[in-house]
């Protein structure tokens, strides 16, 4: 049976959670909106449209102490690693939603992304 976005959503949250990687993450964009509502009990907020992508900010790349295979990690719910040439960076795909890490741009002269192991 196929998991809706929603319920793929959590289970990727959770899994990385287990993981120890979603301590030194902030869920951003569109899917994070989805959870205020919940955790601001009540407040009402502009629902947004879901993109598929679910982005991950990792404000601090260098403070990440877990070391965790997250493809692995996902791979049993049908994610497969996709790579953007024109970018140069690897993310993971599902039929129903994209798991991308993104990292904040530190200083210029450099047009390569940061590597995350």
């Amino acid at each position: 049976m196929e998991k809706s976005q929603y319920d793929l959503c959590i289970e990727v949250l959770r899994r990385l959670d287990k993981a120890g990687i979603l301590k030194d993450v902030v869920l951003v964009g569109s899917w994070c909106a989805l959870f205020y509502k919940d955790f601001f009990g009540g407040k009402k907020y502009m629902t947004s449209l879901t993109t598929r992508d679910m982005d991950l900010l990792i404000p601090q790349p260098r403070a990440i102490k877990a070391k965790a295979d997250v493809a692995e990690l996902l791979k049993d719910l049908g994610f497969i690693v996709g790579f953007t040439s024109s970018q140069g960076h690897i993310r993971l795909e599902h039929p129903q939603l994209i798991v991308e890490f993104l990292v904040p741009e530190r200083g210029r002269g450099s047009d390569k992304p940061y590597s995350l192991p």
